[in-house]
This record gives structure tokens, C-alpha cells and sequence, in this order.
């Protein structure tokens, strides 16, 4: 998939993207409204505040345990050659695509819809287990598999918790744009291409806090109300 998308041009890449992930959606809202369901059936319901906290959290420090997951392999040709391509992007252009469209529409579907379904039927754990497997599968990407489940699995946790996709639009949302932008090299001050950036500079303790953040984020989540599906096993 990113082969293809990589032998396209800058305009096209960008709204094949976008398309790909407006696809995703229109599904679970068409039988949300021809079901006359409300927006919590798809997993859009108010949050409690301390699931937000604890959602950005692990919005703002994941991105770091995943990158340096992806630096002990080896990341393939067409992999590199994606992220060269967005990086000519302007700025708004590839939030839009790669964080913000993504956060909504990736989470309303592996996290609003697949793992609610999942957790009416199955207990925790499984749910969890096979939503985060789905969600990794659906990126086909071998190099981020890992990272990617992982990220699920803390994704669902809140998700479940809360009873509610939207803390985790924004922990995905924080974690994309992010990364983007350290992509980018529009943190130099953070992280930078030449080593330059205080996260180059102090490797271990950037990622023990990164792993502190991110532990502190899931346990504030869990902190918040359990808000309990409907027939759910959990």
C-alpha cells in the first residue's frame, strides 16, 4: 500500500489518503443513522476530564517509545521513501492527513465500533487483543507492528474505561502530530535530524520519561469513572 501511494504525486498521495480514511468512516455513520442510533453507538459520548488528561499523556510520549521501537529494525526502502514524499507537504496539509483525520476516523471505527463490538462479546483482554491486532494489520506495515498493537492495546484500555473513542482521538491525534512534526524537523529544540535536539542528547532518560508519561497517563485514565458498556463481559 505505501509502494502505490509513494508512485504517486504530491497531490494525489495527499488525497488518496484523505479519502482512504473519509472511506473508513462513512460506513459506521451511515448504519449509525439508518439504525437511528446515537453518536455514542459509534463511540462518540462526552468524556470525564481525567480521561482526557490521561489520554494526552500518552498522546504526548508514545510517539517516542514507537520511534525508538522502528530505530532497532530495519525500515524498509518504500517506508523511507513515504515519509521523504510528505515531508515537501506543507504543514497543515500533512497534520490533516497523516494526524487529525486518522485520530477521527481511525478511532471511531478500531476503537468506537470494533472494540465495542468486541467487548459486548468477548472479556477484556480478548477484546483488546483482537481490536489492537486489527488495527495494526490494517496499517500494513511490518516495521511498525509492533509499536502499532501496542499503541492499540493502550488505546483500547482507555477507550473501554471511558466508554468513549474521543479520549482517544486526541491521544492519537497528539501522537501523530507530533511525530510529524519531529519528522520534519520542526522540533529541532526536542528532536533533530543532526543529533542536536535534547531528546538526541539523552536517549535513555528520554525514554524512561517517555515510559513514565506514558504509565502515568494510563493509570490517570483508569482513574476516571468506569463508564460501562451495554452487555458488556468487562
Amino acid at each position: 500500500m505505501v509502494g502505490v501511494a509513494v508512485a504517486l504525486g504530491g497531490a494525489e498521495l495527499s488525497i488518496a489518503l484523505a479519502a482512504g480514511q473519509l472511506c473508513l468512516l462513512v460506513v459506521p455513520v451511515v448504519a449509525m443513522r439508518l439504525a437511528k442510533r446515537r453518536p455514542m453507538a459509534i463511540g462518540i459520548a462526552r468524556p470525564h476530564g481525567l480521561h482526557l488528561v490521561g489520554a494526552a499523556l500518552v498522546g504526548v510520549s508514545a510517539w517516542y517509545i514507537n520511534v525508538r521501537i522502528v530505530s532497532l529494525l530495519e525500515v524498509p526502502r518504500d517506508i523511507v521513501a513515504f515519509e521523504r514524499a510528505i515531508d515537501d507537504w506543507p504543514l497543515a496539509i500533512t497534520l490533516l492527513t497523516i494526524a487529525l483525520l486518522p485520530a477521527l476516523c481511525e478511532e471511531v471505527v478500531f476503537r468506537g465500533v470494533l472494540l465495542r463490538g468486541l467487548a459486548t462479546r468477548f472479556h477484556a483482554p480478548m477484546a483488546l487483543a483482537l481490536s489492537a491486532l486489527v488495527f495494526s494489520a490494517y496499517h500494513m506495515n511490518l516495521v511498525q507492528l509492533i509499536p502499532t498493537f501496542t499503541l492499540g492495546v493502550v488505546f483500547g484500555v482507555i477507550a473501554l474505561r471511558a466508554a468513549s473513542a474521543v479520549p482517544t482521538m486526541f491521544a492519537h491525534l497528539l501522537n501523530n502530530g507530533i511525530a510529524i512534526l519531529v519528522s520534519r524537523n520542526d522540533l529541532p529544540w526536542l528532536a533533530s535530524r543532526d543529533g542536536s535536539g535534547w531528546m538526541d542528547r539523552h536517549p535513555t532518560l528520554s525514554l524512561v520519561g517517555a515510559g513514565a508519561l506514558t504509565t502515568t497517563g494510563i493509570a490517570i485514565a483508569l482513574l476516571g469513572p468506569r463508564a460501562p458498556l451495554p452487555e458488556s463481559r468487562t
